[in-house]
């Protein structure tokens, strides 16, 4: 297999991501420029949500676009280099008082072509979804590790391999 074969993006089309947004319930949802943005997106970077790789996604008044955390390992592991990694948490989550929590993940990245592994770590302090008061939304809430994980995962592998995930948006 060649280089552009083995690296290849494939695009998704207009009328697909209009399918997905429907069976989601997204579709009456979304503004046109919202439409316009996952649109854009998606296509740009040949994500594809019916495969989880992008999410549209809308709390209120306020829309984002998410990148799902496999599509970074996925597009390592398509640039060859990739020869590991690991994942770890440690602390706990002070849920009176979110931002004193020590809760922090840390990941581990080897690459074949670094002599040293790649290691990058978050706090939950810095990350957790939070309301308007202030308080901690339910999500982090009920899952707090899993998601500080993902958070790590994303931020280390744009981080090490950012000729290939470096321009993508963030989760």
């Amino acid at each position: 297999m060649n280089e552009i074969q083995k690296n290849q993006v494939h695009t998704i089309d207009v009328g697909k991501l209009q399918t997905y947004l429907n069976a989601m319930g997204m579709a009456n949802n979304l503004t046109s420029g919202e439409f316009q943005q996952f649109v854009e997106i998606a296509q740009g970077f040949g994500l594809n949500p019916f495969k989880r790789e992008i999410y549209a996604n809308k709390y209120g008044d306020k829309f984002s676009v998410i990148v799902g955390f496999e599509t970074y390992i996925k597009r390592a592991e398509r640039a060859g280099l990739l020869a590991g990694w690991s994942v770890v948490t440690t602390g706990g989550v002070n849920y009176e008082k979110p931002k004193q929590s020590t809760l922090m993940a840390t990941i581990t990245i080897h690459r074949k072509d670094f002599q040293f592994p790649f290691v990058h770590e978050v706090y939950f302090s810095e990350y957790f979804g939070s309301r308007r008061d202030g308080t901690m939304t339910d999500f982090w809430k009920n899952k707090p590790v899993t998601l500080i994980k993902k958070v790590d995962m994303a931020q280390g592998y744009r981080l090490c391999f950012s000729d290939e995930l470096g321009w993508m948006p963030y989760t």
